[in-house]
C-alpha cells in the first residue's frame, strides 16, 4: 500500500497534521508548567506576607527589601549575564564540547565574583553606613549572586531540554524550603529581618549545591579551560547588562532612594504595597507566556482581516488589564488594613500606583512581541535602557517632591513610557492596523 506524498516523503497525509497537533499540546503544556511555576513560586511569598507582617515592623521589612534590591544589582555583575548562553550553545554544541562549555562559564563566574567581593571590601563601608545593613550581610548578598547563578545554570538546562516537571518541582520546593525556614527563624525564634534574611540565604546555597550536583550528575561539567568558549559566553553575556542594569533601575533604584531619604520604614511599607501591585505583573506574564507562541504563529502569514482581529483583541485585553488594576486599587488596601495590621496600613497608598504601572508593563508585552518578532532587539534595547536611566531621575525627583509614594508615581510613569515607546517602535517595524475603524471589513489594506 502507497501513501500519498507530503514534500516528496511517503507519509500519511494525516501524520503531519497529527505531529503538529502533538507539538502543540506539548508547548501548551510545557507553558503551563512553566507559568505555573512562576506563579506558585511568586504567590507563596506574598500569601506569607500576613505571618511575617505580624513579627516585623516596616523597619525590619524595609531591611528586607533593601537586601534584596543589593543582591540583585550585584547579580547582574556576579556572572555577567553568561549563563543564557548556555541555552544557545546546547543547540550548537555536541555533548562533550557543551560540558567544556559548561565549566568555561563557571569560570566566568568565579572570576567576576572576586572582582565583585574585591570592590566590595572597599566600598562596603560606605554601603553599610548608608543602608543600614552589616558588612557581613552585604558579603552574603554577593555570595547568594553567586549561588542564584549556578542554580540558573541548572533551571536553564532543565528548559532547553524541554523538562518542565523537574524545573517546576525544584523551583516550588526552594521557595517552599525557604518557607519554612522562614517560619522557623522569624516566627518561631523571633529573629526578625535577620532571620529571614538567614533563611534565604541557607535555602539559595543548599539548592545552588544541589543543583551543582545535578549538573554534575547529567554529565553537564568537564573541566577544562577554553578561551574560545570564554569569549563566546562574555560576547552574549556582556551586551545584556546594561539592559540588566536598566531592568534593575526600574525595580530597584526606588528602594536605595528611599532608604537614604525617607528610612528603612518607608522602605519596608512601600515593598509591603509593591507586593499587592505585582499580582497585575504576574497576570501579564503568565498571559504573555501564551499569547506569544499564538501571535508568532500569525506574524508571518497574515492579512488585514486577520491584523484587524489580533488589534481589537489587543484593546480588549488593554481595557481588561486597567480594570483588573483598579479593582486590586480597591481590594488591595482593604486586605492590607484588615490582614497585614496597624503597622502596615500605609502600604496601601502604593498599591493603585503599582497595580497601574505594571498594567502599563501588561500593555507593553501586547506590543513588543512584534518588535521581537521581527527581531530589532537593537532599537529595543535602545528604549529600555534610555528608560531605566530616566527613571533614575524621574523616582529621586518625585520621591523628593512627594514623599515615598513619589517612588510608586515613577513606576507607573516608566512604565507607561516604556509601554509607549515601544508601541511606537512595534507600529513603524511592523504596522498593524492599530486604528481598525478606518478599514472597510471586506478591503484589504493597503
Amino acid at each position: 500500500m502507497t501513501f500519498p506524498t507530503i514534500n516528496g516523503i511517503g507519509l500519511p497525509v494525516g501524520f503531519l497534521a497529527q505531529f503538529r497537533s502533538l507539538v502543540a499540546r506539548k508547548l501548551v503544556r510545557n507553558t503551563f508548567v512553566f507559568s505555573s511555576a512562576e506563579v506558585a513560586n511568586k504567590a507563596i511569598p506574598f500569601l506569607l506576607l500576613p505571618v511575617i507582617t505580624r513579627y516585623m515592623g516596616p523597619a525590619d521589612y524595609g531591611k528586607v527589601a533593601i537586601f534584596i534590591a543589593l543582591m540583585n544589582a550585584l547579580a547582574v555583575f556576579v556572572g555577567l549575564n553568561s549563563q543564557g548562553a548556555i541555552s544557545v550553545a546546547y543547540f550548537k554544541l555536541r555533548p562533550e564540547e557543551l560540558r567544556k562549555y559548561i565549566a568555561n562559564v563557571l569560570v566566568i563566574l568565579g572570576s567576576s565574583t572576586a572582582v565583585v567581593l574585591f570592590s566590595l571590601l572597599i566600598a562596603s563601608p560606605l554601603l553599610s553606613a548608608r543602608l543600614g545593613i552589616s558588612r557581613g550581610w552585604i558579603f552574603v548578598a554577593a555570595t547568594m549572586a553567586l549561588a542564584q547563578f549556578v542554580t540558573l545554570i541548572n533551571l536553564v538546562l532543565w528548559q532547553v531540554e524541554q523538562r518542565p516537571t523537574p524545573y517546576a518541582i525544584y523551583q516550588v520546593s526552594q521557595t517552599l524550603f525557604s518557607t519554612v525556614l522562614i517560619l522557623l527563624l522569624v516566627a518561631a525564634l523571633q529573629l526578625r529581618w535577620s532571620g529571614q534574611l538567614a533563611a534565604m540565604a541557607i535555602s539559595t546555597i543548599v539548592f545552588a549545591v544541589l543543583s551543582l550536583f545535578f549538573i554534575v550528575r547529567r554529565g553537564y561539567l568537564q573541566v577544562e579551560i577554553h578561551r574560545e568558549y570564554i569569549r563566546d559566553a562574555l560576547a552574549f553575556g556582556l551586551p545584556l547588562i546594561p539592559h540588566a542594569l536598566s531592568g534593575w533601575m526600574l525595580t530597584g533604584v526606588d528602594r536605595f532612594y528611599l532608604t537614604l531619604l525617607q528610612g528603612s520604614a518607608s522602605t519596608g511599607l512601600y515593598a509591603t504595597g509593591y507586593q499587592f501591585g505585582l499580582i497585575i505583573g504576574i497576570l501579564a506574564a503568565s498571559f504573555n507566556r501564551a499569547w506569544a507562541p499564538f501571535l508568532f504563529s500569525r506574524l508571518e502569514s497574515i492579512d488585514t482581516q486577520g491584523k484587524i482581529k489580533i488589534v481589537k483583541t489587543t484593546y480588549v485585553y488593554f481595557i481588561g488589564i486597567l480594570f483588573l488594576a483598579l479593582a486590586l486599587s480597591v481590594v488591595g488596601p482593604w486586605f492590607i488594613r484588615f490582614y497585614l495590621g496597624g503597622q502596615f496600613r500605609a502600604a496601601s497608598q502604593f498599591v493603585f500606583w503599582v497595580a497601574l504601572g505594571y498594567a502599563f508593563d501588561g500593555m507593553y508585552y501586547m506590543v513588543v512581541n512584534q518588535v521581537l518578532f521581527m527581531n530589532k532587539t537593537k532599537w529595543l534595547a535602545t528604549i529600555t535602557v534610555s528608560v531605566g536611566f530616566c527613571h533614575l531621575i524621574v523616582s529621586y525627583a518625585l520621591i523628593r517632591l512627594n514623599g515615598s509614594v513619589g517612588a510608586a508615581q515613577a513606576t507607573t510613569f516608566s512604565f507607561f513610557l516604556t509601554f509607549v515607546l515601544v508601541w511606537i517602535l512595534s507600529s513603524k517595524v511592523y504596522p498593524m492596523p492599530w486604528r481598525f475603524w478606518r478599514y472597510p471589513s471586506t478591503t484589504e489594506a493597503a
